[in-house]
């Protein structure tokens, strides 16, 4: 009679889900209680900063000739206080609905701001009129709910010691029909990680509207379409009606989804600019002070894209544009374009929040601090075009280094000689020693850190002092295999 085979869990690392340890989020209802929900709220309206052509008009619908008169009463004003012209306390323009439209603290600020008005700045079709929109406020409804620790351990081992292990793939705490339908959003749950989907400008809202995450968000990173035009080959048509056997290309495709996407780019890049400025808007109504925003894009529409968020961040918030290498390159007529771009933008560049990049530095004979080469007996010498060349190796044991400076400018309060190697050197009378004399001196030749010159002597910066470099705007370690 066979007997019954107890499975064990591998022996292994149990795996561990991360946990954000301090934060928590909304309770946040099951997709199954929609109809139950009571929690709706009406759609958003979001408002546009008001500008003008870059010769200055006075477009009422746009509300800048208000702002402009009102500018010129606040420059009068000004003028007749005594320098600096600055009023005791800061005036403001408020609109109907009591938002501060501008804020001035004396004359010259009056100016600036009036001269801002005439800037230049990317005009589109249908920009002028479309002064504000309507976001639908929607709360995020849980499709699923999905325990990462749970699945791992599940593929490990069905039972442990002959007893029946059961994993709730369900994995974090749920609630009563009555708690997610009747009190979503009024308590806190333990914050979990989450893929949404929907429309990015909805999903936003609901952040802001529902999850209270307004000024909360530390990066946000957006990968739009890299441009569109208006009745270009991605815009299929629905009109055949021959489909060949097998044929992929002569399939139709659903009138639904060709409207839709008709819909979305009726304008072609007018609808795309007005696509992109509602996103970033929201966007920068998520982020915390200290976050960044990222935006990839090709070279097709990154200049237009920069002027959007110029418009929405400011110029004073562009940090840099990013060149990331994409492929080897293709033959072309002209020249072979490598890579995308990533636009990155502060909310407020004065709080940034970073954490610099760096990668291995390549040690170069003959380049850097690899000019040099010290030998384990103490001997040293330049290094030699044919080892620049990579026509012969480095001795074992050398060190590459590059003779530095040692020396500052301004005369110090005594005459500063040192000896080394039963010499004496000593700055000129306007100068001094970098190094703390005379025992900074003397800790740099017991380190083996000097280096004799023809009558003075230098600091040996040796190539793997600081074998890092930090990592520039241009990367071309994202070149992948798979990368079209």
């Amino acid at each position: 009679m066979a007997t019954r085979k107890t499975l064990r869990p591998a022996q292994s690392q149990v795996a561990d889900s991360y946990e954000h340890k301090t934060a928590d989020s909304p309770m946040r209802p099951d997709v199954g209680t929609q109809a139950q929900f009571r929690k709706r709220k009406p759609p958003k309206t979001y408002s546009y900063d008001t500008s003008l052509d870059p010769a200055l008009s006075w477009d009422e619908g746009s509300g800048s000739r208000g702002l402009g008169e009102w500018l010129l009463g606040r420059i009068t004003d000004a003028a007749r206080l005594p320098a600096p012209h600055r009023f005791p306390e800061p005036k403001r323009l408020t609109g109907a609905d009591g938002k501060t439209l501008a804020t001035v603290y004396g004359l010259e600020d009056a100016v600036e701001q009036l001269k801002a008005i005439g800037k230049p700045f990317l005009n589109w079709s249908g920009k002028a009129e479309r002064l504000s929109f309507d976001v639908p406020t929607l709360p995020l409804f849980i499709h699923e709910r999905l325990s990462t620790k749970a699945i791992l351990q599940t593929l490990k081992g069905h039972k442990r010691e002959g007893v029946d292990l059961q994993i709730d793939l369900f994995g974090d705490p749920r609630h009563s029909i009555v708690e997610q339908s009747l009190r979503a959003y009024e308590h806190r749950d333990r914050w979990v990680n989450r893929m949404i989907l929907g429309d990015s400008l909805a999903v936003m809202n609901s952040l802001v509207e529902y999850e209270g995450m307004r000024g909360q968000v530390q990066m946000i990173y957006m990968d739009p379409p890299y441009g569109v035009k208006f009745g270009s080959n991605f815009q299929p048509f629905v009109r055949k009606r021959d489909v060949s056997h097998n044929d992929d290309e002569d399939m139709t495709r659903e009138p639904e989804m060709v409207q839709a996407y008709r819909d979305t780019w009726e304008l072609g890049l007018h609808s795309y600019l007005t696509y992109l400025r509602d996103r970033l808007l929201l966007a920068r109504e998520l982020l915390t002070p200290s976050g960044s925003v990222f935006v990839q894009i090709s070279d097709e529409n990154a200049h237009r894209v920069r002027d959007v968020l110029d418009e929405v961040f400011g110029e004073g918030s562009f940090i840099s544009q990013i060149t990331f290498q994409k492929t080897s390159g293709f033959e072309t007529a002209t020249i072979a374009t490598l890579g995308d771009y990533l636009l990155w933008y502060a909310r407020d560049p004065t709080r940034l929040k970073l954490r610099k990049l760096y990668e291995q530095r390549e040690i170069r004979p003959g380049e850097g601090n690899a000019a040099w080469a010290l030998f384990p007996d103490g001997a040293f010498r330049g290094v030699t075009a044919a080892e620049r060349r990579g026509e012969a190796t480095i001795p074992d044991g050398a060190k590459l280094y590059f003779p530095d400076n040692l020396i500052s400018q301004g005369a110090a309060s005594m005459p500063q000689p040192f000896v080394f190697q039963g010499k004496s050197y000593e700055p000129n009378s306007d100068s001094h020693w970098k190094a703390n004399y005379p025992l900074g001196m003397q800790r740099l030749a017991e380190a083996g850190r000097l280096h004799v010159a023809a009558n003075s002597l230098r600091y040996r910066r040796f190539a793997d002092d600081f074998p890092l470099k930090e990592r520039g705007n241009i990367w071309t370690d994202t070149l992948t295999e798979s990368a079209p």
